[in-house]
């Protein structure tokens, strides 16, 4: 099977219901017309799926406006607390950030995509593309690709073909036997760097966590071009990620 291969049969009304989440997600809340002129569903199919959804509180109704609810929140907040990697890792990246001053992210990978699980941000944190709970493609972040090193390759050629190498900036990698190439550097050197792949202005350094042999996540760091640079960039960031990634492997282990 291939990457995630769903089964071969779906429930049409699960489908539908999903896609309306989807597109409420993206546009921040709609209407009927504007969600079955987007979804090419009936009007009166979009409101009796807006009706259940509403039923169940998943969403909110505002005059006409639907939007989805904090009830998403709940499930996501405990989902993550009941990770055993949400718990070992939280006060060794809330050190980490206090340690840089930087921004320190713990990224898994779900469906073949990064996901930004946990941040913990230092006195000097930018904002940076990522937010909790984020979606995003893997080969042009650096934890994405401290991930992708670390998988097996029939993994990493599924995750490729599904959602391709798309070019995000100038530096991205964008060709495949590159990115090969750099996801074997990284296996070398134990962390990988983002610099300027995602955003221009923005540098980032990242090292996997291993534990009972899988790849759980990485842990990484992102800041401005101008404060990682030099010896800060190519030594002092790789070293306290590399040493907050011990911590977190080692309280897996004992946990």
């Amino acid at each position: 099977m291939g990457l995630d291969e769903p089964p071969k049969r779906s429930v049409k009304t699960a489908d539908t219901i999903f896609g309306i989440v989807e597109f409420l997600l993206e546009n921040g809340g709609s209407g009927v017309k504007e969600i079955a002129d987007e979804q090419g569903i009936a009007e009166s199919t979009v409101h009796s799926h807006l009706a259940t959804l509403l039923d169940h509180e998943y969403v909110e109704k505002e005059g006409t406006t639907y939007r989805l609810s904090l009830k998403f929140l709940d499930h996501g907040i405990q989902v993550r607390g009941e990770l055993s990697l949400t718990r070992a890792a939280k006060p060794v990246i809330e050190q980490l950030s206090e340690e840089t001053g930087e921004v320190a992210w713990v990224v898994v990978e779900e469906h073949g995509r990064a996901v930004y699980l946990m941040k913990s941000s230092g006195e000097n944190a930018v904002r940076t593309r990522g937010r909790i709970g984020r979606r995003t493609t893997m080969h042009d972040i650096a934890a994405g690709k401290a991930i992708l090193a670390h998988l097996p390759e029939s993994r990493v050629e599924d995750i490729i073909d599904a959602f391709g190498l798309p070019e995000r900036t100038e530096n991205t990698i964008t060709e495949r036997d590159a990115l090969y190439r750099e996801l074997e550097s990284i296996r070398e050197q134990g962390y990988a760097i983002n610099d300027g792949e995602t955003t221009g202005k923005v540098r980032a350094v990242a090292s996997p966590i291993i534990w009972n042999d899988d790849v759980q996540g990485a842990v990484g760091i992102a800041g401005p071009k101008h404060r990682l640079s030099g010896d800060t960039f190519t030594e002092s960031i790789p070293t306290k990620i590399l040493q907050a990634v011990d911590t977190i492997e080692l309280k897996l282990e004992y946990q």
